[in-house]
């Protein structure tokens, strides 16, 4: 194998999905501001919270 043949080779492995790490999918992120979050109507800034 000459020098010409490896080149050809190695770029044919460097396509973009061979490319980096690859992440599992992430969980839904969670965002207190329902019902009974901080910001809800029963958590600390609602209507029956400590400052509502």
């Amino acid at each position: 194998m000459n020098r010409n043949e490896k080149f050809s080779l190695n770029k044919g492995m460097k396509r973009p999905e061979n490319i980096g790490p690859t992440f599992p999918v992430l969980p839904p992120i969670y965002i207190p501001t329902g019902a009974t979050g901080p910001t809800g109507a029963t958590g600390v800034t609602g209507p029956t919270g400590p400052t509502g």
